[in-house]
């Protein structure tokens, strides 16, 4: 992998953490969240397309907010990964 893919990594880190970090964005996350587990608990437990799509809506919600932090722990492993490719290329350099 290059360094500018591990740059680029590093980046579209930074823009996750940024957008978990924003408030509006966490207000608006929260809103969905209660809103979703409103209607699960008013939802008849007799309709059962209604609960299916509850709870297809909140797997959603939670696989879109995992992959948000899987984008933040990508670019810590890309930190590393530059660290060692910077520490490599000063082996190099000395030999």
């Amino acid at each position: 992998m290059s360094q500018d893919d591990l740059i680029a990594r590093k980046y579209r880190a930074a823009d996750a953490q940024q957008l978990l970090d924003n408030k509006l964005f966490r207000d608006a996350w929260d809103r969905l969240h209660y809103h979703l587990e409103g209607q699960a608990m008013a939802c008849d437990p007799d309709d059962k397309d209604k609960a299916a799509r509850i709870i297809i809506s909140k797997q959603l919600l939670k696989g879109l907010k995992r992959e948000f932090e899987r984008m933040v722990s990508d670019g810590d492993v890309a930190d590393v990964q530059i660290a060692e490719l910077q520490s490599r290329k000063q082996t190099k350099f000395y030999r």
